[in-house]
């Protein structure tokens, strides 16, 4: 080997630095425009599904999505607020529990109906809630189905599938009811008024008539029934001037017998008119301040003057000391207490006694008359004041009166603002009546 083949063997055999080991790395393949474009379009999707579930959540407005047997499948979140709920109180709950009970039977129809019409039909009506959290109380609905995405549609237009999804739209319409009902209520105000007005004008033209009615039946009747009074009377006192008495006793008996029924005509007539007068309108009233112990020994003292030949009964007086003046119109009261004491009497036997009672009660005048002898029975306490009623009696003695002596006494007390209340039993009746103590004076009532 020459020196320069041994040069060249070193130099090619020259100790070489150990190589470094290989590593193997994965470069990402680059991502096409198809793959970029898909993740856009998914995210934009999301995004705008997310956008449309805030819109559905949010809209002023009640939206639910129900199955044909009015189960609520889905509702908005305003929608439940409104009608004070949470969704997930609603869902899976039946739609009529929302609406009041007389509304259910016509929305069940209502949703029959949808069922059996076309897809592009629409169902609305007006229901009342029953919503005790919300303010709602009335609502406009909409109804239509909705097809899923494999419903088809027939030829006539019907819907073919299995289970389709109702939409409910509700509209507040609380506002505009309340606006029309207070509208009607209105209307219905101003034509009552204007019919109680013309009805007022009517009965004030019938009143009218019926006080001059009653005027010229006044004179008719009383003009001849005074005179009929007069000549029984006369004839009564020209038989007492006769010599043969024992011939006309029963001459006396039937002048008798006139006279008693005359009285009887004429006081039925005087109370008649005066009950259809009270029932007309009620007269101003003179009130005049009564020393109640003095006036009513007066007035007991003229009824036993007048009624000494009739009533042969022994009237008492039970009047308590110190009573306060007593403000009321005199004339009526006076009637009053006539009317119970020529009762009393009637219907007592002759040696009964009479009680007449005044006192103070609270702030009211008590009067009581008090007669012993007969029994009101209480199922007869509903009809003794009414116009002509008398109670039913076998003896013939007690069924005189006119009928209309209480119903006089019960339309003056009550115009005098007082109360009449009747009480019997043990053989005893009384008639209670109860007066203010002081009455305010009315325009166009003046003092005697």
């Amino acid at each position: 080997m020459s020196f320069n083949q041994r040069s060249l063997w070193h130099q090619t055999h020259k100790p070489q630095p150990p190589a470094t080991p290989v590593r193997l790395e994965l470069v990402p393949e680059r991502t096409s425009n198809v793959e970029l474009y898909t993740a856009e379009m998914l995210q934009r999707t999301q995004d705008e599904l997310h956008w449309y579930r805030q819109l559905y959540n949010h809209a002023p407005s009640i939206h639910f999505s129900l199955d044909t047997t009015g189960v609520i499948l889905s509702v908005n979140q305003f929608g439940a607020s409104y009608l004070g709920y949470t969704p997930e109180q609603l869902v899976q709950t039946s739609i009529f529990n929302l609406f009041d009970l007389s509304e259910k039977q016509r929305l069940s129809e209502a949703l029959i109906k949808l069922g059996k019409t076309s897809l592009s039909t629409t169902i609305n009506g007006e229901y009342r809630l029953d919503c005790p959290e919300s303010k709602i109380a009335w609502v406009k609905v909409i109804l239509k189905i909705l097809p899923d995405e494999n419903g088809d549609l027939l030829a006539d237009g019907n819907l073919c599938q299995k289970s389709p999804v109702i939409l409910m739209v509700c509209e507040d319409i609380t506002t505009d009811k309340q606006e029309a009902n207070t509208s009607q209520k209105t209307q219905i105000v101003h034509k009552t008024q204007t019919s109680m007005q013309a009805q007022l004008t009517d009965i004030e033209s019938l009143n009218r008539l019926k006080e001059e009615f009653l005027s010229t039946v006044s004179h008719e009747l009383r003009t001849p029934l005074t005179n009929m009074k007069m000549a029984i009377q006369m004839l009564g006192i020209a038989l007492n001037q006769q010599e043969k008495f024992v011939e006309f006793s029963k001459i006396f008996r039937y002048c008798e017998i006139l006279d008693n029924e005359c009285e009887r005509q004429i006081n039925l007539i005087n109370n008649f008119l005066d009950l259809q007068r009270l029932d007309i309108n009620a007269k101003p009233w003179l009130l005049e301040t009564i020393p109640v112990h003095k006036w009513l020994r007066n007035v007991v003292e003229l009824f036993q003057a007048s009624n000494d030949e009739i009533f042969k009964q022994k009237i008492n007086l039970s009047i308590a000391p110190n009573l306060p003046l007593l403000i009321c119109d005199t004339f009526s009261l006076e009637r009053i207490l006539i009317e119970l004491l020529t009762n009393a009497c009637r219907f007592s036997p002759p040696d009964a006694e009479i009680t007449i009672s005044a006192q103070l009660k609270l702030q009211n005048m008590q009067f009581q008359v008090i007669n012993s002898g007969v029994e009101i029975p209480k199922s007869e306490f509903p009809h003794i004041f009414k116009k002509f009623y008398r109670i039913p009696s076998t003896d013939p003695l007690k069924q005189g009166g006119t009928g209309l002596g209480l119903a006089l006494v019960d339309k003056l007390i009550k115009q005098l603002g007082g109360t009449v209340e009747v009480e019997s039993s043990s053989n005893l009746t009384c008639f209670t009546i109860q007066l203010p103590l002081h009455r305010q004076v009315e325009q166009g009532i003046g003092n005697r």
